[in-house]
This record gives C-alpha cells, structure tokens and sequence, in this order.
C-alpha cells in the first residue's frame, strides 16, 4: 500500500525533484492539515463532533525520505448562519525510511547510511471560516476560511534528524531539526447534499498556505544547499469528503513540503 502511495505521488506531483539529495524533513508536513466536517447551514443540529483513523504515506521534496503514519483524529465544529468554527487534536505514529544502502567511507562522505526509525507526534488544529448557504439549503459555499495546525513531533527519527544536524552533514544531505510546527493558510470548499436524501454529502477543499520561517531551519552539506536555497514551504492541500448516515470517507493529497497521500474513515455525533 505505502508503495502504491509514494508510486502515485511521483505520478501527480511533477515537480519533485529529480536529484539524489537527500533532504530529512518532519514526518507530519504534508498531513498536518486534516479535513474537519462541519454541520451545514441548513442542518437542525449545529454542532458535530467527528472521530477518524487515517493512513497516510509520504515523502520528502528530494524522494530520499519516505514516511508510512497511522492517525488518530478527532474534531468539534459549531456551524452558524454565516460563519463556523472547528478545532480538534490529532495523533499519529510510523516510521520513516530512506539513506543509502552503500556504507563504504567514500559513500557516506556524500549520503546518509541506510536508516529505518520510528515517528509519533501528537497535534492541534483549528479553523474559523464564513460561508453562504444556497436559497434551497442544499449546498453550502465555504468560500474562505483561516486554517492552522501545530504539531510536536518525536521518535528515533526526530533524534535522528537532531544527531544528523549537530554533526558535520554529508555533502548530498540537508536536514532540519525543527519538532513543534505551525502550519498556516486559507481554504475554500464547497459542500452539498442529494436533493432526495439529506444523509449523502460531497465536499471538495482546497488549501494553500506554508510553516513560517521552515526553510531557513535547514542546514546542508556543500552539494545540498542549491536544493534547499531560495526554497520555501509554501504548499497546497486538496480533499475529497463523503458523508452516509454519520459514516464519512475522506481522500486527501498534498504538495505541503512533503508529497503526501491519506485516506480517512470516521463517524460523526450530533
């Protein structure tokens, strides 16, 4: 599955970098921004609470990094007459693999060693957004709102990135060692419901945004730093959402740092 999942992104993200640079970058970017239902505008109950397990896999701009996650999520929304507002914290827990798998000393004066470790993180998000609500209440146009995650990240690959970053760096190695990450932007999304059945629900989002001062947390041996200079985190996210009797199906796919793939199932409480 995690194949399939980095095969695919290589497909739609054509900007990936074709170098052998090896860039360590934060498991979470790429996920950090997940998806929070919200009721619509025309809905009795205005309050929705949402639990979620996603799989996600993901790899760093240079495809020299590849990250495999489970997630745990969960969300509170309040839906008003012309605003909303969703917040909920998130978890997760993988592993990241990548290096090279050449260990003789002229080799790892250029490339990291070989390295498989473990990732867990916890996070926070939260959104506040206006929207409009058509004149028969089946769809709501959520033409703007402002998104934030922040997440704290550690395992042996935080260590890992940490170690690497305090050491002299090989030459096609760049690395950051940030682990608490605050990711911002602004989404638009439309949302609608089946005309005979008020329980079917579609949603496309769309999110653009970046982690302030992330590139200049870089440091990069004599090789790397044309890959990482000039370079910003600036990204996007986009996600399909479907909603049956409460049961929700969410697809989400990311340039945000990472390249990044995620599929979620939850339930939501009214």
């Amino acid at each position: 599955m995690k194949n399939q999942i980095i095969a695919l992104s290589s497909l739609l993200f054509l900007t990936a970098f074709t170098s052998c640079t090896s860039l360590l970058t934060p498991a979470i970017l790429g996920n950090n921004m997940g998806y929070m239902p919200k009721a619509m505008g025309a809905d009795s109950v205005k309050t929705l609470t949402n639990v979620s397990a996603s799989y996600a896999g993901s790899t760093s701009p240079s495809a020299g990094t590849d990250f495999e996650l489970g997630m745990a999520n969960i969300s509170q929304s309040h839906t008003f007459k012309k605003s909303n507002i969703s917040y909920g914290i998130f978890a997760y827990a993988g592993k990241a693999s990548g290096g090279d798998n050449d260990n003789d000393a002229e080799n790892l004066k250029n490339y990291l060693p070989s390295f498989q470790k473990s990732i867990s993180g916890v996070g926070l998000r939260f959104s506040a957004g206006l929207h409009n609500t058509s004149a028969n209440g089946n769809t709501d146009f959520r033409y703007i709102n402002f998104e934030n995650a922040l997440s704290f990240e550690g395992g042996a690959y935080t260590k890992f990135r940490q170690q690497v970053y305090s050491n002299p760096i090989p030459d096609y190695v760049a690395v950051t060692n940030r682990k608490v990450l605050w990711t911002t932007g602004l989404s638009t999304e439309v949302i609608w419901r089946a005309r005979n059945d008020h329980d079917i629900r579609h949603a496309f989002r769309f999110f653009l945004g970046g982690t302030p001062n992330f590139a200049s947390s870089f440091r990069s041996g004599v090789k790397a730093y044309d890959e990482i200079n000039g370079k910003n985190s600036f990204g996007w996210v986009f996600n399909y959402f479907l909603y049956i009797k409460r049961f929700s199906l969410s697809y989400e796919m990311a340039d945000n740092v990472n390249y990044a793939q995620k599929i979620s199932l939850g339930y939501s409480f009214q």
